[in-house]
């Protein structure tokens, strides 16, 4: 079952660098059917490629992990957790609370390099992956 929603900043290290620790758990995980995908992810990575021959195969190869569809009420909980967050200081963006919030609802680990999901996991019940630097 796919346990693991991965984040942008991953995908993109991933696209950057084919050799770092992340790329390789990415690469572990996409191999044993954990990943998951979201629309707005999707989005995101879509609308980077270079090329419509690149955009093309990302489209395809994007299409092999289960799609989680957005929580109901969507727009009503990330305006909820971006209220509490902006209460204790942190301005998270949006398209960061739809992940989080996807990821939650959806009881699933999110997998991400950017760090501003610490702070929005103080508002979100949230699982995140972190892999630990030696």
């Amino acid at each position: 079952m796919s346990q693991i929603l991965v984040d942008t900043s991953a995908w993109v290290e991933m696209f950057r660098k084919k050799d770092s620790p992340e790329v390789q758990k990415l690469g572990e995980w996409m191999r044993a059917g954990l990943v998951c995908v979201s629309g707005l992810i999707l989005a995101e990575i879509l609308s980077g490629a270079k090329s419509p021959k690149e955009y093309i195969r990302l489209e395809d190869s994007f299409s092999a992990f289960y799609y989680l569809q957005d929580p109901p009420s969507l727009w009503q909980r990330v305006a909820r957790y971006r209220f509490r967050l902006a209460k204790r200081g942190f301005q998270a963006s949006i398209a960061d609370l739809i992940v989080a919030t996807t990821a939650s609802y959806h009881r699933r680990h999110l997998f991400t390099l950017d760090h501003a999901f610490r702070d929005i996991a103080k508002v979100i019940p949230l699982k995140l992956l972190e892999l630990a630097r030696h």
